[in-house]
Formats: C-alpha cells, structure tokens, sequence
C-alpha cells in the first residue's frame, strides 16, 4: 500500500498489488488492483500495458484483459519488440484472428525465431489453413531440432506421409545431452502419435508410457486426497441442497456443457452452435472465478477436503448474479450460451443453486475410452494432473463417476445426459433431444458441424474439421493389453454403461506389454 501512496496514478503499482493478492489467496483484493491498474493504462508504454493485462488474465478478468490490448497499435514501429508477448495474450484470450496478425507482424520484422514460428502453427491450427500450419511448426524443427513441443505439434496432424521420417528425427533428438525434461515429455507424446498413426501399437504404447512416466514426475497428484475432496464435496450437498435456490434474472439462460476432457463436449458444443438461438463461449473460467471473488478465496487446481466447507458457504445470490453479469459480453443478444469447461461437472449442484434457469448437458463417454483419450493427451502443466498414471485414473474416473451419480440424485430430471457413441452415431436424434431439453424450437440440419466456422482452440480443433464420424468408439481397444490394469478397475462401470459388455473378455491388441 505504501507504493500506491508513493504512485497513485502507475499502472504498474496496482499490478504489483493485484499479484501479491492473488498469490495469498486474496481474489477480492485482487480483482479490485487489476481492475484499479487497468482505468490507468491510458498512454502507458505498450509492454507495461502487456504486464497489465497479464495480471488481468490471471486474475481471470479476461473481457477486460482484452479491452486493454486494444490500446497497444500493433503496426506502430515502436511496438515492434511487444509483438510476440502481444499475440501471446491474444491467443491466450482465444482471439486467434489478432494473435495471428501479430505474429506476421513479427515474422515480418525480423522476429523469426524456432518459439516464433512454433507459435505461429499452433495459431494457424486453430484458424487454418493447416498446410500454412504444418509448414510452420516444420520450420520450428528445423530452426530447433531439440524443440520437443515443435515436434510433437507436428505430430498431432495425423499425416502418414513423412511419419516414419518424423520419427526417426525424434528418436534422434532424445539422444541429445541438452533436452530439457519438457522436450523430452513433448518428444515421448509426439513419437506416440506418430507410431500410432503408422498403426505400431506396441512401440506406441512404450513411448506414450515414457511421457507419461515424465510428465507424472513433476505433476504432483494425491488421489487418496482427491477421494476425500469428492467425498466431502457430496456431503456438503446433501438432498435438500436446492430446496432454496437464488433469485436471478432468467433473460439468458447459460448452457453448461460438463464432462471429463476428451469426452465429446467440443463435438456438442459446435452442433449447439449452429442453432440461431444460441451462442458459443467455449471454456470459460467465469464460473470457478466467480466462486473465488464470492468466498475471497483461491481453488486450487486440484480439490481438497476443504472444498466441502467452501462450497457450503457460498452465497449463491451474489454468485449467480456475479455470473451472469461477468458474462453477458458473451451472449451477442442470444436468449441461450453455452460454456463448455467440462471440470464444471465438479459444480453441478453450485450452478443449479445460483443459477436454477441453466441447463447442464453430460457428455457420458465409455469408461475406457474416456480415460485412454485423458491418458494419450498431453495437458498444460497442472491440469487433469491424475491423467499421467494408470491408477490415478481410474481413481478419478470413479469420483467422476460417482459425482455425477450424486447430481442426479439431488436434482432430478435437471441434468441431461448424452452418450458420446450415441451422439457419433445418431447425431440427428441426439441434437432433437437436445433441443427438447432445452426448450427450444427444432432446427434442422445442426449436426452439420463443418457449417460452424468458429474457431475453436481445444485439443479437438483438428478433428471438427471432418465430418461426425465414429472413428474413436472404442479406440482404447487397440492398447487393451496396455490398459487391462485399469480395465478390472472400471469394471463395475464399464458393465454399468454397456450391459453387453464382458470386460474379461476384451480382444487386446498386439503387444502392449
């Protein structure tokens, strides 16, 4: 406080504050900072307008991060060196059209490097064309054979032509005495895919087991503590939970698209989209922030025992009216939008609470197959830490499980459930359902989802670039040697989703040791 004394008027000061705040836990405080620095960054220097609104997109007030980055004029000369942090942010904030635009602004002045180009792909993944981002993330390699998250990028477009070439150059990296522990994860994940491509399942399986073994390593995962977080996060919603719910405005009504990552919720989310009453939002953090702003108190990433106890104590009127208004930007004046961050399975009964005109759709998926496409997909540092190890897994697909088994008992008929295989096979009949549930009228033709043009930024941005297909139903198969340990651990629930189904009796794949 004594340097806001010293210089009431400095961005940069408020920043500083808003940071300390949110390391301690403190959202309230630290929203007001962020908030009080960014009505200062009027003819600020552009990287101390970068720096705010950084704090901004921490603190999780993206609307406002992204207003801020308007005032730095990314064709100006002497922003040339904020360039790369610009289109950062601007990826970051899922407005790929402008990061993209900057990027080219600092290819083209010079700033060229094997990080720039990388980044370029990845924009250019999401926007397309995706040749322009393969030649990109190839150049990466090229200016950086060690770089391990260029390679495995290169990887994820599913090319057989070249495979055996890609593979061989990222066996060679790994031989390399100057990787660090994230090139070496990025190259075991990247050279799974790859010999997964070329169908080479046994040699697959080993890399996808070294990059987990890697990632697992400084991903630190307790999941006796994640048991007795869902334990105490059931028993502080008991029946009767909803008895009392806020009183909020009903003129928009949020669709809450839940489930476990890699589990369809992109699929759903662009079939949604192409109905005329409603807008797309994709994964806001809005919901988890708003929760933090009302207790004034960080979540952690992770769920602990005291999460019982947080939840119990939110004020539900103030988070649903919090909720509503942080995310009307989002609407575009459409009666219905869909956020699609699918952890919020985990708040179900908090949104039903403070928001009791939603809508929450489950993406259901098979048990194997919802915990392989988890396990071969390699998370931002920190998230869906129990992805990395086997047990860890089933450990968590069984509170999942569970959870959402409790949802259901506490609120009846609220919540629908879509099966992933149904929704691949029957897409027709599935977004009927859908639009039934929802209320609204009947809009044919919405499964067309090549139709929907929005950008979309998740790990399924290169498969909704075809059209619905079957495909990953039943995918886990072709590793069910591999996965028999967690197979006799799902086996209950595997026999619960499909009753024709006798795990013990599974075909497994060649090899798989």
């Amino acid at each position: 406080m004594k340097l806001i004394g010293q210089a009431p008027e400095q961005p940069l000061a408020y920043a500083m504050l808003a940071q300390i705040c949110h390391a301690v836990g403190r959202t309230r405080g630290a929203t007001f900072n962020a908030f009080q620095a960014s009505q200062r960054v009027a003819g600020q220097a552009a990287g101390d307008i970068l720096i705010v609104a950084d704090v901004l997109l921490e603190v999780g007030e993206h609307h406002l991060a992204h207003s801020l980055l308007g005032f730095v004029d990314a064709g100006h000369p002497a922003n040339t060196a904020q360039l790369v942090p610009l289109a950062r942010l601007y990826s970051a904030l899922d407005d790929q059209p402008q990061a993209l635009r900057c990027i080219e602004l600092a290819r083209a002045s010079g700033c060229d490097g094997a990080y720039v180009r990388h980044m370029h792909g990845i924009v250019q993944s999401f926007t397309g064309p995706i040749e322009a981002a393969i030649d990109a993330c190839e150049q990466s390699v090229a200016e950086a054979p060690h770089y391990g998250h260029a390679h495995w990028s290169c990887a994820q477009f599913g090319r057989r032509e070249g495979a055996l070439e890609r593979v061989a150059r990222m066996r060679a990296a790994l031989e390399r005495p100057d990787l660090d522990h994230d090139d070496v994860t990025y190259l075991h994940y990247g050279l799974f895919k790859e010999l997964d491509t070329l169908g080479q399942t046994d040699q697959a399986w080993l890399s996808l087991m070294a990059g987990a073994d890697a990632r697992r390593s400084v991903t630190g995962h307790d999941a006796a503590l994640e048991t007795a977080a869902y334990d105490a996060l059931i028993a502080a919603t008991p029946p009767g939970f909803l008895a009392r719910c806020a009183d909020v405005p009903a003129d928009v009504t949020p669709i809450f698209v839940v489930g476990m990552p890699r589990t369809g919720t992109t699929l759903l989310e662009r079939i949604l989209g192409n109905h005329p009453q409603i807008t797309t939002c994709g994964e806001l953090n809005d919901l988890r922030q708003q929760m933090q702003w009302v207790n004034d108190q960080r979540l952690s990433l992770t769920l602990d025992p005291g999460i019982g106890d947080y939840v119990a104590r939110l004020d539900a009127d103030l988070l649903g009216h919090r909720y509503l208004a942080k995310t009307r930007w989002a609407t575009r004046g459409r009666a219905f939008y869909v956020d699609k961050h699918p952890m919020n399975f985990q708040w179900c009964g908090a949104i039903l609470k403070a928001l009791p005109h939603a809508k929450i759709i489950h993406l259901r998926r098979h048990p194997m197959d919802s915990c392989f496409s988890n396990l071969k997909e390699l998370f931002a540092h920190k998230y869906y830490p129990y992805s990395y190890a086997l047990d860890d897994l089933a450990t968590h697909y069984r509170n999942y499980a569970r959870l959402m088994r409790h949802w259901h008992a506490i609120a009846p008929g609220r919540i629908l459930d879509v099966r992933y295989e149904d929704l691949a096979t029957q897409p027709d009949e599935q977004a009927r359902r859908v639009q039934d549930y929802l209320g609204l009228p009947l809009v044919e033709g919405v499964t067309d989802i090549l139709a929907n043009k929005t950008v979309t930024t998740t790990a399924s941005t290169l498969q909704l670039r075809q059209p619905i297909h079957r495909r990953n139903i039943g995918g886990w198969r072709r590793y069910a040697t591999g996965l028999a340990p967690l197979q006799a651990r799902l086996a209950d629930l595997i026999t619960a989703y499909d009753p024709d189904e006798a795990p013990s009796l599974a075909v497994p794949a060649a090899g798989v040791a």
